[in-house]
């Protein structure tokens, strides 16, 4: 056996073993985070560990049938950040009394 297959080899595997550890603490951050903002940082780990599987596995086989899929993962993730932010972020509008989507308070 080679010795560049070999060292490709524990590359290979160091690598897998480092993302699952990132995957293991995302999701731990997702079910321990007490906040909405915790979660949203868990699930885009998650996505961007997903990416770098993904983009690990096209490399090492030399294909790029798998772009679409990364298109797409990206874009959910994306557009899941901007909702959860927005929905989270105090509102401008003069008519909503201070009121905020993290704290409804009851109008007097």
């Amino acid at each position: 056996m080679n010795a560049a297959v070999v060292v490709m080899g524990v590359g290979i595997a160091l690598v897998l073993a480092l993302l699952g550890v990132a995957l293991a603490l995302a999701v731990f951050r997702i079910v321990r985070g007490p906040t909405i903002l915790d979660r949203m940082i868990g699930s885009d780990m998650v996505l961007t560990t997903a990416l770098i599987v993904i983009g690990a596995a096209m490399v090492i086989r030399q294909d790029l049938t798998g772009i679409p899929v990364l298109v797409v993962i990206a874009a959910t993730s994306v557009f899941a950040t901007i909702a959860v932010a927005r929905a989270v972020t105090p509102s401008s509008d003069p008519s909503d009394d201070g009121l905020t989507a993290t704290r409804p308070e009851e109008r007097s």
